[in-house]
Formats: structure tokens, sequence, C-alpha cells
């Protein structure tokens, strides 16, 4: 959509974009296209946003890619105003609305940087916005009487699971129709979304324990340990991430065959959002949610504790006016409760909002405050949360189709067009229906479980030690310095030493060999083999 008006040649393309990994691929593949492209954000290597500019204003550009804080920079500024903007493009542009999980402060300034260039045709794209949310992004940008193109929410070859668990036994079987599904032969490369940090360690462990090669991502861990999670998925050399929604957007694996919710997220939106990063491939894949009562308690009590009172948004501008320097504080951007009273807080007038340096929030308290507005706000605060509770609740418990649900809630009147299976609704598998009835058996015994590195190992049929450690050794060679369950967990090698494979499929019948680690390995690890002892 927009790499194309770059090569008409009648000015400059501008993209904001959210994510300097989303950049990079974008930038990748308008170079292949033979787009004159460049890109602006921090953490690049020395010289290069210079260069950029450099390019830009002597007109060598086609295309732009920036982060939304480069409008912060009078350097950036002034480069764009000595040329023509034929279009600018918010991507990701659901980030602008009603400070959703994925709000960015930095999106604040854009009406102004889109005013600032003489306001040129604007384009706001995203794959998640209901009506509702795409009139506000209009309204936040300064849009007036915009044109609105829905391409079809429809992603015909996902199908859609919604299992419930209720009852003794009720995690036992759960986990065992998560098994089910990624050991089976089109189940892997997955991703595993839980509600919380804990749940994320836990079911890592339970994966690990199952002979899974997977890793945990979520915004508790070092980010070194994030990063090193996140390169082990996308090179395939871990199976699985389990990950809360800090993983995700800007993170493009085309492969992946399952996106499962462990637990039942706050809103469609987040689950579809989620489960679309399934099939980017356009092959099969298969979205699974794990749904239980004990999911819809938590979702209620989210939405009864951040019950707000407008004399709550008055004790929190108080506060704030104590802390601010000539009334004004910068900050990071706050978590859930703190943000929702300070948007109701900027609709009763009693701060404005403006981006600060490094993506943190500049607020002016004006000393004002209209208490009616304020009430009006919360009341929408509210019942928009009643409300996304009430459709994700809807969609688990309904026995309509999966898909028309989830187009209809997106405001698409198509019935949708899969290229396969449907849903669980539509077209029910007696298989996963099966496994999740009947409790897995228990995992075998752990020999040895060190913390801090996320692998656990299990126990089995007694191996040979000296040919046990000729693997490690091969493993850790094959690590090059990453975390050894990266290549093969101990209970992985064990099974290899037991089961002798002497061919690319013999071992492909291993758990937890998958086509990645054989493509990457699997020559050498045989050739390693054959010169190990024998038991």
């Amino acid at each position: 959509c927009y790499q194309l008006p770059a090569l008409t040649g009648r000015g400059l393309v501008l993209v904001v974009s959210p994510l300097i990994a989303l950049m990079a691929d974008q930038l990748r593949g308008a170079r292949e296209l033979g787009v004159q492209a460049v890109m602006l954000a921090s953490g690049m290597p020395d010289g290069h946003n210079a260069q950029a500019l450099r390019e830009i204003r002597a007109g060598e550009v086609q295309l732009v890619l920036a982060a939304p804080e480069r409008f912060a920079s009078g350097a950036f500024r002034e480069a764009l105003a000595g040329q023509a903007v034929s279009l600018f493009v918010v991507d990701e542009a659901h980030c602008v609305a009603e400070w959703g999980h994925d709000f960015r402060p930095d999106y604040l300034r854009l009406h102004h940087a889109i005013g600032m260039l003489g306001r040129p045709p604007v384009m706001a794209a995203t794959a998640t916005a209901t009506p509702r949310v795409s009139e506000e992004i209009a309204a936040r940008l300064g849009l007036r009487d915009p044109l609105l193109v829905r391409s079809g929410f429809d992603r015909p070859n996902l199908s859609f699971d919604v299992l419930s668990f209720e009852g003794k036994g009720a995690m036992a079987r759960k986990r065992g129709a998560l098994l089910y599904r990624l050991r089976s032969a089109d189940g892997l490369p997955a991703i595993v979304y839980c509600g919380t940090r804990r749940q994320t360690e836990e079911v890592t462990a339970s994966l690990q324990d199952a002979g899974l090669a997977c890793v945990a991502y979520h915004a508790g861990l070092p980010s070194e340990r994030r990063h090193r999670a996140q390169q082990a998925f996308m090179a395939g050399e871990a199976q699985v991430v389990v990950a809360t929604n800090a993983f995700g957007m800007g993170v493009d694996k085309r492969d992946v065959r399952t996106v499962a919710h462990w637990a039942i997220p706050t809103s469609l939106e987040a689950y579809y959002q989620e489960a679309g990063r399934a099939g980017r491939d356009a092959e099969p894949a298969r979205a699974l949610l794990l749904a239980s009562r004990v999911d819809l308690g938590r979702l209620i009590r989210f939405n009864t504790e951040r019950d707000t009172s407008v004399a709550d948004v008055r004790d929190f501008l108080s506060g704030l006016a104590g802390r601010a320097a000539d009334g004004v504080l910068e900050g990071d951007p706050p978590g859930d409760e703190e943000r929702m009273l300070l948007a109701v807080a900027e609709r009763a007038g009693g701060v404005t909002l403006a981006p600060a340096p490094g993506g943190r929030l500049r607020v002016a308290v004006t000393g004002q405050f209209d208490g009616d507005a304020a009430y009006r706000a919360l009341r929408v605060a509210r019942d928009r949360g009643w409300e996304a509770y009430r459709a994700i609740e809807r969609f688990v418990s309904n026995d309509d189709c999966r898909r028309r649900q989830l187009l209809a809630h997106f405001g698409d009147p198509g019935t949708g067009a899969p290229t396969g299976r449907c849903c669980d609704v539509c077209a029910p598998d007696p298989e996963l229906a099966r496994a999740a009835t009947a409790p897995p058996p228990p995992p075998p015994p752990r020999t040895r479980a060190r913390a801090g590195d996320g692998e656990r190992e299990a126990a089995g049929e007694p191996v040979d030690p000296g040919a046990f450690e000729q693997l490690r050794t091969w493993r850790r060679e094959r690590a090059e310095g990453k975390p050894a369950y990266t290549v093969a967990s101990d209970a992985t090698l064990e099974e290899i030493l037991r089961t002798r494979p002497a061919t690319r499929d013999e071992l492909l019948a291993i758990r937890g060999i998958g086509p990645a680690f054989c493509e990457k390995h699997g020559a050498a690890l045989l050739e390693t083999l054959a010169a190990t002892p024998t038991a």
C-alpha cells in the first residue's frame, strides 16, 4: 500500500512504524523491489541516521521509515521540511487509540507532525481495528472525512478451536490438549500465550519436561535472555515460545503452525491479533484457545478492581500536582491502573499530554478539572471494559461458528471462506476433543533441573555415560555460546542414544527433533553419533 506510491515519483512517502524489527523487515522488502528507502530509529550503528538524513535532504529517497520519536528531532524535521511529502503513513495505527495495551506516547505527536508538513494525504493502516477504534484513530490524527477501506478480516488458512476445562483435573486435561496439538505432525513451530508471568514459567517447564525444545518470554526476564529466547525461536532452535503478550508485534516468523492461548485474553482484539501470528506463509495453521471459568473470573476481577470514581481522579491529579516541577512531570508510560486515571484526567482537562525523549511521557498539570467530563469518560471506560469482557465470554461459550463471530466483531459482513477446516463448531476434531477429556500420563521424573537456563531434563532408560558426554560436548560446540537447550535438551540426547538413528528420517522420528534442527545440525550429529560407544 505504501511501497507502490513511493515508486510513482510524485514525492516522498513517509512511514511511521513502532518497532525497529518491523521497519528493518520493510526496508529489506522495499529495497528488494527497487525502492530507494531509508530508515531512522534509535539503536542504529554510528552514522546511520546522519547518512539517512543526508540522503533525504539530497532528494535521493523515495520512502522513509521512521519511529515516532524521530519527530522530536529538529534535524529530522528540518530534512523533511525541504521535501514534498506526498503521503504520510501511520503503520500499526491502533497504537494511537484509547490507551490500549499497544499505546505509544510518541504517537500523540503525529497530528502535529502532519500539520508541520502542510497536511499531506494521510493513510493509517492496522489489521486489528474495530469500527469504533477506526473512528478514534481518525480523530486522534485529525483526519477529515476519511475514506475507510476494509479489505476483510478473514484469515482463510487459519482454523479455530476453543476448548473449555472445568472441575477436578482441569489443568492436567488442558496440558494434555496442548501437548496433543504441539505433538501433531503439523503442530510446530508454536507460540503459547499465557495470562501471567508465573503461568509462562510453569507452562514452559511443563513443555520442557515433555521433551519439547521450549523457551519462555515475558517482560520480567532480563533483556538479554528475552533476546536469546526470541532468536532461538526465530532460528528454529526452539520449537515453542511460551510468552505473555509482551511477545509478538514486529515478530514475523512466517511458518508458525500453532498459536495457543493457555488463558482467555482480555479482548477479542488481543486474541485475533495474537492468533493471526500463525500461518503467515498462507499454509494451514491453527489457533487453540484453552478456556476455563477461572480465567473469566480473573477478567471480572480486573474490571471490578479498576472501577474508578471522579473522586479517585481528583486525588490522582492532586498527587501529580504535588510531584510536578513547575506543573510538569516526565516519566515512563503508566501501567494499566494509572493509565486509565491519566486518560480520564486528560479528557477532563486536568492534564495535557505530549511525548518526551526516550519513549517517555510529558504530563502538564493544568489546574483545571471538569467533573462532568470525568464522569462521562469513566462511564465510557467502564462500559468498554465490560463490553470487551462480554465479547470474549460470548466467543468462548457460544456455539456459533468461531470465524463468523470474529468477522462480525470487526464489522466484516462476510461469512468467511476457509481454505481448509473452519473451527471446532463447524468441523469438530475428535482426537483433540479426546485429548482434552482425559488427563495425560504424568511426565517422567526429572534427574536434574538447573536453575537459570530454563532447561529441565527427564529420566528414562540409562544410556552409556561416555557416549552421553560426547554428545553433550558436541551440543556445547554447536550452541556457539548460546544456552545448550537451544540445540537439544538432555532428554533428547538420551533418546538419540537409545534409538541410534542412522538417517535424517530416523532422526526426525525422535521427539524434540524437527526439520530446522536436521537442516542445521543433522549431518554433524549423525557423524558424531557414529563415533560414540554403544551400550
